[in-house]
């Protein structure tokens, strides 16, 4: 009898574990109705990385040490392969695939970025003109909040829109979860960040600048505990002196410009309103880790600093609804708190003129885009992928429906709290964007309100420069 039960343990949990490994199987996986992401690397190799914490004075924690494995990628659609990179070989064809993020990275499904050997749109949207080597994996459609706030980028109009599509993603075999396939930040005039392929620049304000082999520091980001900037084009193994030296020098030129109120000469004013109103209606917390792009056409006295698009939305719907965004009034993570309080109101008149002249209309069509989508087949897709992310790595999931529903109640509530604000406010102190009407500086410290001037951290204060 004992060991007729035992046999019959024994065969449930067999059963049992058979039942689970065939529920992600990729054929089953096929059937929820995303497109299928199917990598297969050389040998089997599994992308690693080391993880680091920021050296002392820095802050942050991130991966290193990636290693660049060989694969080819597959893409179906249902049953239907809509891509194939091919094998890998060096230049020719397949792709190499690595562990990308920062605090991303420390999860059990973590993001990935992918490097084509030979440009194509993974997107399949059967135009040439999309074609890139460049792509991520991200892991953002766990949530709408990606989504909404690239919507937010694309209404708004800011230079340019990531493409994407939510996926399943298999790697060697295994399901590894549900993600957003997505188009790197970086220069392609056809379809992405344009700029001159000879004389421009994209630069990011990044505080893991640490953990990268090249980057520079400005006077406004000096100190040893704040950020400087590292490469997105020209990429940093191809930068030059020369080239470090002029977009340093202009950035200079641009927090001095802020200082004494000459910015209009030196920055594209309209999209630094754009990209902070974009903020202010996501209601984002985060004003430190969050990717912040700027971009220069070329280096010719007409080309402008320009801010780029939206990128992290981790933390959107994050502040109070009477709140703006923690970049709004952040006195040290960038320049905004001093072109709000600046004496001259061409920054400010340009927010609150976009701001009257958008706000209807954004409203009413990021509603409409979280509706229709919401009712969407790939939105019914979506959320029976996102159930078996959840049964895979074994964590909560949110419903897709009543998500939308949070959010556009947040929106129109949001936009209804913020709007008397922005119209009888004259300086950004009277616009308290921080939780409870306080100030904190980058290390969390509480501060008083700054009035005038250009701010650095010295240490844990914030004093005037």
């Amino acid at each position: 009898m004992i060991l007729r039960c035992l046999f019959i343990l024994l065969f449930i949990s067999f059963f049992h574990d058979s039942f689970a490994q065939n529920k992600f199987d990729i054929a089953n996986v096929k059937q929820l109705g995303l497109i299928t992401v199917d990598i297969t690397t050389v040998n089997g190799e599994i992308p690693t990385c080391d993880y680091v914490s920021a050296p002392e004075g820095s802050m942050g924690h991130t991966c290193t040490n990636q290693n660049k494995v060989p694969c080819k990628i597959d893409i179906y659609d249902n049953e239907n392969l809509i891509y194939s990179s091919g094998e890998y070989v060096k230049g020719v064809s397949g792709a190499t695939i690595k562990i990308n993020g920062n605090t991303s990275s420390y999860s059990d499904n973590k993001p990935y970025k992918i490097k084509l050997q030979k440009k194509a749109d993974l997107l399949v949207r059967g135009n040439d003109k999309f074609e890139d080597k460049n792509w991520r994996l991200i892991k953002d459609a766990v949530t709408l909040k990606t989504m909404i706030g690239l919507k937010i980028n694309e209404l708004i109009s800011l230079p340019w829109t990531p493409a994407y599509k939510p996926c399943n993603v298999f790697l060697n075999g295994e399901y590894i979860g549900c993600y957003l396939l997505i188009e790197s930040v970086e220069r392609n005039s056809n379809c992405r960040l344009d700029v001159n392929k000879s004389t421009g620049y994209i630069v990011e304000r990044d505080a893991y600048w640490w953990n990268e082999n090249k980057y520079f520091a400005t006077n406004y980001f000096s100190s040893a505990k704040g950020y400087r900037w590292t490469w997105k084009y020209p990429d940093e193994d191809d930068v030059t002196i020369e080239q470090e030296q002029y977009i340093q020098e202009y950035i200079n030129t641009v927090e001095e410009s802020i200082n004494n109120g000459t910015y209009e000469q030196y920055i594209d004013v309209l999209s630094f309103a754009k990209w902070i109103l974009a903020h202010d209606i996501l209601g984002t917390w985060d004003s430190g880790g969050s990717n912040l792009y700027v971009m220069k056409y070329d280096n010719s006295e007409n080309s402008l600093l320009q801010m780029a698009n939206l990128w992290d939305f981790d933390t959107c719907f994050s502040m109070n609804k009477n709140e703006f965004s923690r970049y709004h009034d952040a006195t040290y993570d960038y320049y905004y708190h001093h072109l709000f309080t600046n004496s001259n109101k061409s920054f400010l008149n340009t927010y609150k003129q976009l701001w009257n002249e958008q706000k209807s209309v954004i409203l009413n069509d990021i509603i409409s885009f979280i509706t229709n989508y919401v009712n969407s087949d790939e939105a019914v897709a979506l959320q029976l992928s996102r159930e078996y992310h959840s049964e895979k790595w074994n964590t909560s999931i949110n419903n897709i429906y009543n998500e939308a529903e949070y959010y556009i109640s947040w929106l129109t509530e949001h936009f209804n709290l913020i709007d008397p604000i922005i119209n009888t406010s004259t300086n950004i102190n009277e616009v308290r964007s921080c939780k409870g009407g306080e100030i904190y500086n980058l290390y969390g410290i509480k501060v008083k309100s700054p009035h005038k001037g250009l701010f650095i951290s010295n240490g844990n204060k914030i004093i005037v420069r």
